[in-house]
């Protein structure tokens, strides 16, 4: 056979791998497969740990969403404040429910005293009406000279309105807008020269004319 025929140098130019060294190269993995491999086993480790705080439990924190809200309490009940005057037992200012009635009012304050005039109190008061805040609530005393007009040709008072020549200086501070100071102004003044109609208060400068619009649905002049 031809040694130099040039299949033979073919031959001879590529070596044939024996066992051994296909064993050898076998052992050897590419250097970019084992920092892959080191790589995906790192970021396992550092998500177990993150996602297990270290005692394998998963914490989960609340969101907006879950948060309990506090319950508001539904708003007290409205209330309103009137003052009872006149012949009660315990004249004074009371707090009452929104929707309350003069009789509550009354009863609030003891019920009637031993001088009301009861059949000036029957006329002159409706027991059953609301009441409104901030309002006076007159019982009739006998003797009182709004009793006695009742009695004559006068009509009987509308109730809680009070008479600005006979009323006292309780009655008069229970007004809105009037105090201690003005009520006693008030009285010297009628001591003077009884009142001939109510605008005479704004007229003779003891109240202004604001201060009266306050009241002046509440007294009269007789």
């Amino acid at each position: 056979m031809d040694e130099d025929a040039p299949w033979r140098a073919l031959e001879a130019g590529s070596a044939v791998a024996t066992p051994e060294d296909r064993g050898r190269g076998a052992g050897r993995l590419p250097v970019v497969v084992w920092l892959g491999a080191l790589a995906a086993v790192a970021l396992f480790v550092v998500g177990a740990v993150a996602l297990g705080g270290g005692n394998g439990d998963v914490e989960v924190v609340s969101s907006p969403a879950t948060m309990e809200v506090e319950s508001v309490s539904p708003s007290a009940q409205s209330t309103i404040v009137v003052q009872v005057a006149g012949a009660v037992l315990r004249p004074g200012v009371y707090t009452l429910p929104s929707g309350s009635r003069v009789a509550d009012a009354i009863k609030l304050a003891g019920g009637y005293s031993a001088d009301v005039d009861p059949r000036l109190a029957e006329t002159s008061l409706n027991l059953a009406a609301k009441l409104a805040d901030s309002q006076l609530v007159v019982v009739p005393r006998r003797g009182d000279p709004s009793a006695a007009a009742a009695g004559g040709s006068l009509p009987a008072a509308t109730p809680g309105v009070v008479d600005l020549n006979s009323a006292t200086a309780e009655q008069l501070d229970a007004l809105p807008g009037i105090g201690p100071a003005t009520a006693a102004k008030i009285i010297a003044a009628r001591e003077q020269s009884r009142f001939s109609s109510v605008d005479d208060l704004v007229k003779r400068k003891i109240v202004s004319a604001a201060t009266l619009a306050k009241f002046k649905s509440l007294v009269t002049v007789h």
